[in-house]
């Protein structure tokens, strides 16, 4: 059975278009997909509808889902400051039909498939602690490589290089069931084969918004579970025109309806590379400065400290 592994699509319909077209091509037979489906990209609900239409698949719910998961039943009315903005866009733009089906997902699912166990969740947290979010998060990754793009080697290279040498992940490693562990949320696609071989982790990156620093191409992983049980892991990076979807993406409604947060994930987008993290960090300490203390952000104050630190998201 060969399984398209698929996470973080957030919005992104071309780019998770894409992805399944490869994976047709590479004669998947089945698709996982461990969260975060909607906000950051303006075609939420086209993306639900797609992941829906797939015959073979297990999905499962991010972090995403969960934000969702707080307007529903809230006064619209109240929906005023600038910081929610991108959520309460993407609430009124689903469906009520894929609405119900986000969050009606588990968040943890276990599948076997020939005497082998596959663990689902949307974050490593769920089976290895800290391991990989206290030096592989993707603010880290940004402050690690700074402004250059680096290989998918390297960024493999450097991943199994820090796990092999990490006494602590090593540790948690081992004392996993035998199986299979598959997950999301960081947007840093890697995978890890234990020393014995009986313990696979697989992040497949995000579909929708890469931001491991590795300039080309929006990953997915192939997973290939064999009759006899031998198991391989191929990870991929589909091409994509990032200027011209960036250049949609400016133009969406998205962007009406929540600009400074889609300025934002367009240099993203541009640079592979976290910047939501900084930019939030920021805003905490403009609020503080001027002495608002409203949260989330007003419009103005949010606005405000965009304004004043623009100049960095200049796509």
């Amino acid at each position: 059975m060969r399984f398209a592994v698929i996470s973080d699509v957030h919005g992104n319909l071309p780019a998770l278009n894409a992805v399944i077209e490869d994976a047709k091509k590479k004669s998947a037979e089945c698709y996982i997909f461990v969260g975060d489906y909607c906000l950051n990209n303006p075609f939420p609900d086209a993306c639900v509808t797609r992941i829906r239409e797939l015959e073979n698949k297990y999905v499962i719910r991010g972090n995403e889902e969960r934000y969702l998961e707080h307007l529903v039943g809230k006064d619209q009315s109240t929906w005023t400051d600038g910081q929610m903005q991108i959520s309460y866009w993407v609430y009124k733009s689903l469906s009520m039909e894929n609405l119900k089906y986000l969050l009606s997902l588990p968040t943890q699912m276990h599948v076997a498939h020939k005497g082998i166990s596959l663990y689902l969740s949307h974050s490593s947290a769920d089976f290895i602690d800290d391991c990989e979010h206290k030096e592989w998060r993707t603010s880290k990754v940004a402050e690690r490589y700074g402004d250059k793009f680096i290989s998918p080697e390297t960024l493999r290279e450097d991943i199994h290089n820090y796990f092999d040498k990490d006494k602590k992940s090593q540790k948690i490693f081992h004392s996993l069931a035998e199986g299979i562990y598959i997950f999301g949320h960081t947007h840093i696609q890697w995978s890890y084969k234990s020393n014995d071989g009986k313990r696979i982790l697989i992040n497949p990156g995000s579909c929708g918004l890469p931001l491991d620093c590795v300039e080309s191409g929006m990953p997915y992983t192939l997973l290939d579970i064999s009759d006899n049980g031998a198991i391989g892991v191929e990870e991929r990076r589909v091409p994509f025109d990032k200027e011209n979807y960036i250049d949609l993406l400016l133009k969406s409604q998205q962007f009406a309806n929540a600009r400074v947060w889609t300025k934002i994930v367009a240099k993203e987008l541009k640079t592979n590379r976290e910047q939501i993290t900084f930019f939030l960090k920021y805003v905490e300490e403009y609020a503080t400065e001027i002495e608002d203390p409203q949260r989330p952000f007003s419009v103005s104050t949010w606005e405000q400290a965009f304004a004043r630190c623009g100049e960095r998201y200049r796509i």
